[in-house]
C-alpha cells in the first residue's frame, strides 16, 4: 500500500506489515491561526489516540491526502 507521509506529504510505499494509512489531526497553541496539526503515515493497525485527537484510517493507496483547512 502507498500512503502520504508527513512532513513532506509525499506518497511512499509502506513497510511490509503496515497496510493502513492514517490521518491524525489535533489542535495545539496555534490552532486559531494555523489550523489543526496534521500527521500522516502508515501503520499496522489504526492507532489509538488521546482525547482531542482525531484519527481517520483507510486501506487503499494514497487514501490519506493532506486535509484541506476549513475556512471560518
Amino acid at each position: 500500500i502507498r500512503c502520504f507521509i508527513t512532513p513532506d506529504v509525499t506518497s511512499q510505499a509502506c513497510p511490509d506489515g503496515q497496510n493502513i494509512c492514517y490521518t491524525k489531526t489535533w489542535c495545539d497553541n496555534f490552532c486559531g491561526m494555523r489550523g489543526k496539526r496534521v500527521d500522516l503515515g502508515c501503520a499496522a493497525t489504526c492507532p489509538t489516540v488521546k482525547p482531542g485527537v482525531d484519527i481517520k484510517c483507510c486501506s487503499t493507496d494514497n487514501c490519506n491526502p493532506f486535509p484541506t483547512r476549513e475556512r471560518s
